[in-house]
């Protein structure tokens, strides 16, 4: 009967409500009947949905993929593909524009990427789940070939090696409009940290387009070693070294060595805006202070799982407006450590610490805040209502945890009810907002979120 009386609804109203349900009960809805099967396979409840192909137990059925190519899926996880599936992916995918490659598969399946013409953004991943085992040199990759090498905007590379910063070199020289790049890769053999100075600097003065940057010091051996024909072998490195573009630079560091990058280096990124700096483990973050100290025109930074903020935020540019720090007891920060952030950041307009301080008159310190961001379980009843106090907050993003139906659901009603009491206190001034804690398919191991 319910069923009858919603397919009465003009279509587009359907296509409305649909487009706000998760995947999962999107794929639910198909189920019901032929009419909900046309319209939740709509091309526009897909557009900003990332598929995830897993071939591990084989291949799928043609239905399967007559429905795939129904949605019009733009951006695909792929695990686990042979040479045939790649094939298959091709027919079913034609405008996938987004692709992800843990490539736990026979490396010359990364020859096939050229089957996907529309490509602007592609990450290959090491996969070591897959190769649990794995070091530099097991598997060499000869090349990556795509449709339109000066198409693609965006590359990531995870736990693939390169043999030499040439090698390196005359990978990126193909992808000369790149506007975003994550390697978190590292050269092979004795003099990793030196080639990593090297590869870093053939990235800021190689891709004159490039906005952001993500960059792991010291990472972890990579699964694959990619290779490049000989007669590619070049390093175009010379000629300008301040880049023209880069504005946002993440750096992961990992077992507190963070010497490889000099201060040089990094004094050439003069126009940088955005700083990340994620430390794995947790620890002292050495020369944090001293990058501080060479970026004096950033708006945001965000320190996680670094120094407790007494040790650094004295070198923190005046010119931040959004701050974000993440990590624990290094966060725990008394009203003398919060009092010296806000003198050093008078202009500040954002604001996220995890874990959220509790106990402290954050309003008299940081008064022009107009948006912060907490999650949900840290922040209870008294201190979710003394937002009203800050004279400009105007929004407030709550981040969702994962937790089970019964919990989730008691969480988001108790949100909900803080929420409409916050907003009477404050004379509808502040808008909460709720944002669900979803790690991005595509993002690479190495980031956090």
């Amino acid at each position: 009967m319910a069923v009858r009386l919603l397919q009465q609804l003009p279509a587009d109203v359907l296509l409305h409500v649909f487009s706000y349900l998760p995947a999962a009960d999107k794929l639910r809805v198909r189920a019901c009947c032929k009419c909900f099967e046309r319209l939740a396979s709509h091309r526009s409840l897909w557009r900003h949905h990332t598929a995830r192909f897993s071939f591990k137990n084989g291949r799928y059925d043609p239905r399967f993929w007559a429905s795939v190519a129904r949605r019009g899926i733009r951006s695909a996880v792929v695990r686990g593909a042979k040479e045939n599936h790649w094939r298959q992916l091709a027919v079913a995918l034609p405008s996938l524009a987004a692709l992800v490659v843990d490539t736990g598969v026979q490396s010359k399946c990364l020859d096939h990427l050229d089957k996907f013409p529309k490509l602007t953004r592609l990450s290959v991943r090491g996969a070591a789940e897959y190769h649990k085992k794995a070091t530099p040199g097991d598997v060499t990759i000869t090349g990556l070939r795509v449709a339109d090498p000066r198409q693609m905007t965006h590359v990531g590379l995870c736990e693939v090696g390169f043999a030499s910063p040439q090698h390196f070199a005359a990978f990126l020289s193909q992808f000369t409009n790149l506007t975003s790049l994550a390697c978190h890769s590292a050269a092979a053999g004795a003099a990793a940290g030196r080639d990593q100075a090297e590869m870093f600097h053939c990235v800021v003065a190689g891709l004159p387009k490039l906005k952001h940057l993500s960059w792991v010091l010291n990472p972890r051996r990579p699964a694959y070693t990619v290779g490049v024909p000989e007669e590619k072998k070049t390093f175009p490195c010379s000629g300008e070294t301040t880049p023209r573009t880069l504005s946002s630079l993440e750096l992961v560091v990992y077992d507190d060595d963070d010497s490889s990058l000099s201060d040089d280096t990094l004094r050439s990124l003069s126009r940088l805006q955005s700083l990340t700096v994620v430390y794995v483990p947790p620890h002292r973050g050495r020369r944090l202070k001293t990058w501080l100290g060479l970026f004096r025109h950033l708006c945001a930074l965000v320190v996680n799982e670094g120094p407790p903020p007494r040790e650094y935020v004295r070198a923190v540019p005046a010119t931040v407006t959004r701050l974000t720090l993440c990590g624990g007891a290094h966060i725990q920060g008394t009203s003398t450590d919060l009092a010296v952030v806000a003198s050093r950041v008078p202009g500040l307009l954002h604001l996220q610490l995890d874990p959220w301080p509790t106990g402290l008159m954050l309003w008299k310190l940081f008064p022009a805040l107009q948006s912060v961001k907490v999650r949900a379980w840290q922040i209870g009843e008294k201190n979710f209502l003394d937002f009203h106090r800050f004279p400009s907050l105007r929004r407030i993003e709550v981040v969702d945890e994962d937790e089970d139906d019964d919990d989730a659901a008691a969480e988001s009603s108790r949100v909900a009810e803080l929420s409409r009491r916050l907003l009477t206190l404050s004379g509808d001034r502040i808008r909460v907002m709720r944002s669900p804690r979803r790690r991005d398919p595509t993002a690479c191991y190495h980031q956090v979120h």
